[in-house]
């Protein structure tokens, strides 16, 4: 009895009172982040890059809630490094606050619950839940000045690749930087097209990468075919964002360019969008025939 007693208690404190601690620590949490979920969901409602950022931690809550059979069958346990990974989340948000840079805090906000889950449940709580804690990190905006860093490249190569692939179809492109100039081949008009920051490929990107990191998730794949497919949602996400410029370049060239300017520029991503889920789901499902599916069915 006495033994059991141990395994269950995360500390003497928690064993003699087990609301307090965990009350406080939720209040330690409530106090230090509400400013930060608070910029958050600005950045989620004025950024289209990141207005997935809403859903993601109603998904990782179903995420776990799909595993609480696996947890009731766990035995609660302690670990004192969770106080630990505790005051490295807290270190990560005073450094944001001393120095005045977005990021560390809300980066710091996974850590904390991860030290929080080691602390009052233990190591094989915090195994079982680390996909869910990780998948958080989907709804922290990339900051102001590293948006650029990831966006400028994507934007540059999508308006080279685009020069590229439109030539195959007769479009001669010039112009340089993110500017795309051509002509009508069967008119007279001539058309200039600037890829601008939301052409980049990062908006679609990010959010094609949180759906499919559930999807990857709850494959029967092994791990390392699960990171394979997880990976695969970059260069398909980039894809379908080459496709729609050169969609918007083909379509100015040969038939009109309102159109092309207009209604293909403003709905073509709700057509590609799924799309590229649809591939990257096909795909998942081809590795599962390739690894799992052929590996348990009888040899001939």
């Amino acid at each position: 009895m006495n033994v059991l007693t141990r395994r269950r208690a995360p500390s003497v404190a928690f064993a003699q009172n087990p609301y307090l601690p965990l009350g406080l620590v939720g209040a330690l949490f409530v106090a230090i982040y509400w400013e930060t979920f608070a910029f958050m969901m600005g950045r989620w409602r004025s950024d289209e890059a990141f207005q997935h950022g809403w859903l993601v931690i109603p998904v990782a809550l179903w995420v776990v809630w799909t595993k609480r059979e696996t947890l009731k069958a766990l035995s609660p346990g302690s670990s004192r490094a969770g106080l630990w990974v505790i005051g490295l989340a807290l270190l990560m948000h005073l450094f944001e606050k001393a120095v005045d840079l977005n990021g560390p805090s809300p980066v710091s906000i996974p850590v904390f619950i991860a030290g929080a889950v080691l602390y009052f449940a233990g190591p094989a709580f915090l195994r079982e839940l680390a996909f869910p804690i990780a998948y958080l990190v989907f709804m922290i905006p990339i900051p102001g000045g590293f948006t650029e860093l990831v966006s400028f490249p994507l934007r540059l190569l999508a308006t080279n690749l685009s020069k590229i692939v439109a030539g195959w179809f007769g479009v001669h492109v010039y112009g340089a930087g993110m500017n795309l100039q051509f002509g009508q081949p069967h008119g007279n008009e001539w058309l200039q097209l600037e890829v601008a920051d939301p052409c980049s490929g990062l908006h679609s990107l990010m959010a094609i990468k949180a759906v499919h990191a559930i999807f990857a998730y709850f494959t029967r794949l092994r791990i390392g075919w699960k990171w394979l497919l997880f990976w695969c949602a970059l260069p398909i996400a980039l894809l379908s964002n080459l496709t729609r410029i050169v969609g918007i370049v083909l379509i100015g060239a040969y038939w009109s360019k309102d159109i092309a300017l207009g209604l293909f520029h403003t709905y073509s991503s709700f057509i590609l969008y799924p799309i590229a889920l649809l591939i990257l789901f096909s795909f998942g499902r081809f590795l599962e025939w390739l690894t799992v599916d052929r590996a348990r069915s009888p040899s001939s």
